[in-house]
């Protein structure tokens, strides 16, 4: 099943806004480190591989340099255009974002991840969404992603988006996966998430 286009901006929406691609933090050539010695936006960005998964890289937008700690966005396809995502690395304004998932500043920004996307559709009359569970992503040798199941209906399409976020290099790590709820070949979003997080965090 091919993802409708429809759902393709919606999983857009939902992530952090797009603006014009701009070098934000560290985006010029040879940037290496930050303040605070953790790398740089442009240094995390690149570490995301063309593909993981199944999914392949797309476009890329840098927010840090007109929208201060809103950092940068990377979208990604499924296989066959079966779902969508967006990843997002940014910090708030935090210039260090712990490595530990129960910490406050993490377990507020899931929250407030969460409270967003469900915001979100609740602004668009065709479309309604509801978070059905939580649950914590392993991630091998490394901090776990939180991550929230949110089902719901765009037009006649029932659809999920699965929202995750966790610590990486200093900042927040934030994926949006959105596909379909039925399909002929399901989409496994779970090793896309771990791949993502382990690629980032180096």
């Amino acid at each position: 099943m091919r993802i409708a286009p429809a759902l393709v901006l919606l999983a857009l929406t939902i992530g952090i806004g797009g603006c014009a691609q701009q070098e934000g933090e560290g985006a010029g050539p040879g940037a290496g480190s930050s303040r605070g010695g953790r790398p740089t936006l442009a240094v995390v960005a690149e570490r995301l591989p063309d593909t993981v998964a199944g999914f392949t890289r797309r476009d890329t937008t840098w927010h840090e340099q007109t929208r201060a700690g809103l950092g940068v966005a990377m979208d990604y396809d499924g296989p066959a255009r079966s779902a969508v995502s967006t990843v997002s690395v940014y910090d708030r304004g935090n210039t260090a974002v712990p490595n530990d998932i129960d910490a406050p500043a993490l377990q507020a920004e899931f929250t407030a991840a969460v409270t967003e996307a469900v915001a979100m559709a609740g602004t668009r009359t065709s479309q309604r969404i509801a978070e059905r569970d939580r649950t914590d992503v392993e991630v091998p040798g490394q901090a776990p992603m939180r991550c929230a199941t949110l089902q719901g209906t765009y037009g006649r399409q029932e659809v999920q988006t699965l929202v995750c976020l966790g610590p990486a290099a200093g900042r927040f790590l934030k994926i949006l996966v959105t596909s379909p709820s039925r399909q002929v070949r399901p989409v496994n979003p779970m090793p896309f998430v771990v791949g993502i997080a382990q690629a980032a965090r180096g």
